[in-house]
């Protein structure tokens, strides 16, 4: 028996998170996004970068590719919720870090996922994605680079 049009529709939307990070690691262009650049070699870099998020445990460090995936960590929700802005929205981060030899030069390119949980509203104890904090973004670059320059490249 075929499944309803609806049915359908709502397997496909509690499956777009997945699929949503798996395009945004793949497909995604990083044009525009934070960099570290050096002239260092690609496992200074890549070093540089791992010892930059090890207080975040991995969820995959796949070298050969250039890329660094941490896992979902909690963090302070920034949006109150509600009429009465109470504060019971949640938040979580990951960071991706992309490292590739571009010329004579290594990039670290750093991307952030954030997503939001709330008690309330149409999407209710569903984690839906908002913008990464570019400000954060920029900073683990600014570490990254920082342990580079420290190592005189």
């Amino acid at each position: 028996m075929m499944p309803r049009p609806r049915e359908v529709m709502v397997m496909l939307w509690k499956k777009l998170p997945a699929v949503g990070c798996v395009l945004l690691a793949g497909c995604m262009t990083l044009a525009g996004k934070p960099t570290a650049v050096s002239s260092c070699s690609f496992d200074q870099v890549w070093d540089a970068a791992i010892l930059t998020m090890a207080d975040v445990q991995f969820e995959t460090i796949n070298k050969a590719a250039g890329a660094l995936e941490t896992q979902w960590v909690e963090v302070e929700g920034s949006r109150p919720a509600g009429f009465f802005q109470r504060d019971v929205n949640k938040e979580r981060l990951k960071y991706m870090v992309e490292v590739k030899r571009d010329g004579t030069e290594t990039v670290a390119t750093v991307l952030q996922l954030r997503e939001e949980w709330s008690p309330m509203g149409v999407r209710m104890r569903q984690w839906r994605g908002i913008p990464g904090n570019a400000a954060e973004e920029q900073a683990v670059a600014a570490a990254i680079a920082k342990r580079l320059k420290e190592k005189g490249c």
